[in-house]
């Protein structure tokens, strides 16, 4: 799970190191993971992610701020990710308009799509507990990875509304 901190805090541009040593020891995939243009996140529910770090939030929040980027998150139980990160939830609600979020409509999410793909990486997570993950950056493997997504996202729907409307 440390590596997954570090490459979602790596997404804060430069001039908004929010955690100066953690930006120093993330990985380098090339080009700045600032300039990255989309991020998915994929998993059955998100309650075991980092996302309710807030120094996480800071970062994904000033990597937002640049414009021209969105967040995708595919998942199935959006209601157990809102009970486990109350704070992420509260925190989507203000990115809803940068922010996509789709679960598949037969409800089964294939385990070789679960992790984070940022442009020239794929972190498939391999096993829940343990947050043991392989790290792909091989680019033919992370492009058919794209494209194994892309095919994957007609199967699915929007989810996680921002707000609820009832009578």
């Amino acid at each position: 799970m440390a590596l997954l901190r570090q490459l979602l805090m790596a997404l804060a541009p430069p001039a908004a190191a929010v955690a100066g040593d953690v930006l120093a020891s993330a990985p380098s995939t090339g080009p700045s993971l600032a300039s990255l243009r989309e991020v998915w996140l994929i998993d059955r529910q998100f309650d075991d992610w980092p996302l309710d770090d807030a120094l996480v939030l800071s970062a994904l929040g000033a990597w937002l701020r640049q414009g021209g980027r969105r967040l995708q998150i595919l998942g199935v139980d959006f209601d157990a990710t809102a009970r486990g990160l109350p704070r992420f939830a509260r925190w989507r609600r203000d990115w809803m308009h940068t922010i996509d979020v789709h679960r598949p409509v037969d409800g089964e999410l294939p385990a070789a799509l679960r992790g984070l793909l940022a442009a020239s990486v794929l972190l498939q997570r391999l096993d829940a507990p343990d947050w043991r993950v392989r790290v792909i950056t091989d680019p033919v493997h992370v492009r058919a990875a794209r494209t194994e997504i892309a095919d994957f996202l007609q199967r699915c729907e929007p989810s996680w509304p921002s707000t609820t409307l009832g009578l």
